[in-house]
């Protein structure tokens, strides 16, 4: 039990940090607002996951066979608690991606209502076991997340299936929508067909894992994403030679950074300049590094800054 325990740790400790990953290099390369949702909504995951589940195998290895049961018991509980506040953190995100993937915007009163309403049932829940075992309390947990997990995923799919956005295309935002359906009825499955025990546990907190890590190999490898692209190429503004001398930028990394603001992918530039695509990738790193920028909406929003701060300096 011990070794099959450490095994699925690593595997999630591997897909907590690889999903994350994933996600920061779809940013820098796309600068899609979801892509920034799906970063922090697999940042709360992953936190509920090692502080919510891995927690519990951390207490009971310290300190359960020191304790009174009926102390162990009650720190078990109390212990499950705190964790719920990064489960909310991370359905609300997933609202918010599902929405931004879909080509729409979140209302404004949609963030507050949400926090109010689960941080509600959070409390109510605390109230209702605060007198109970862990035995008596862990099927309340397990239902409130059943039932929550299975609503927001199902609003999660329908809203971004239902979207007009043409990236992710339709047929990609429905394999996002598979997937995230998928992975909170798979996670509750593991929750009421096997017994309460640490293969429960186990089987719950690796599925947890593997659905972010799901959706983030498939935006990466297999969806089909577009950049942000302009409607017209964008013309060199008046400060651009300076800017390149500046900062030391090639003529080769000028050239990278002119289509980059035409809005075309690393894979496109690579055609037109006939180079490979990791030659381009190595190129837009040292950009960012000499730029200070952190992704592509930066860079272009840097850019196209240079014509209004010349044109202020002309007017001084």
């Amino acid at each position: 039990m011990e070794f099959i325990s450490l095994v699925i740790f690593i595997f999630s400790a591997a897909m907590a940090a690889g999903s994350i990953l994933l996600v920061t290099r779809l940013l820098e390369e796309f600068a899609h607002p979801c892509f920034r949702s799906l970063f922090y909504h697999n940042l709360f995951i992953s936190a509920f996951g090692f502080y919510g589940i891995w927690g519990q195998f951390i207490i009971m290895a310290l300190a359960g066979s020191r304790l009174d049961p009926e102390i162990f018991s009650t720190i078990s509980v109390l212990s499950l608690l705190p964790g719920l506040p990064f489960l909310v953190f991370a359905w609300m995100m997933l609202i918010r991606f599902a929405v931004e993937a879909s080509g729409h915007k979140l209302r404004n009163w949609f963030t507050v209502v949400f926090l109010i309403v689960n941080f509600g049932i959070i409390a109510a829940l605390s109230l209702v076991i605060r007198d109970m075992s862990f035995n008596d309390a862990l099927p309340l947990f397990k239902y409130y997340y059943i039932a929550a997990a299975l609503l927001f995923a199902t609003m999660a799919a329908t809203l971004i299936v239902r979207g007009d956005s043409v990236s992710p295309g339709r047929s990609d935002r429905i394999a996002l929508a598979l997937i995230i359906t998928g992975g909170a009825l798979a996670q509750s499955l593991s929750l009421l067909l096997i017994h309460h025990s640490a293969w429960m546990a186990m089987a719950f907190v690796f599925l947890l894992f593997a659905a972010i890590t799901l959706m983030s190999l498939y935006l990466s490898y297999r969806a089909d994403l577009k950049p942000v692209r302009l409607a017209e190429p964008l013309p060199l503004p008046n400060g651009f030679e300076d800017f390149i001398r500046k900062n030391e930028i090639s003529p080769r990394e000028a050239e990278i950074i002119t289509e980059i603001c035409n809005g075309l992918s690393n894979q496109e530039i690579a055609d037109k300049l006939f180079i490979s695509l990791q030659t381009v990738k190595d190129h837009t790193s040292r950009i960012y590094m000499k730029t200070n920028v952190r992704n592509r909406m930066q860079l272009m929003a840097l850019v196209r800054g240079m014509d209004t701060g010349t044109a202020a300096g002309e007017h001084l």
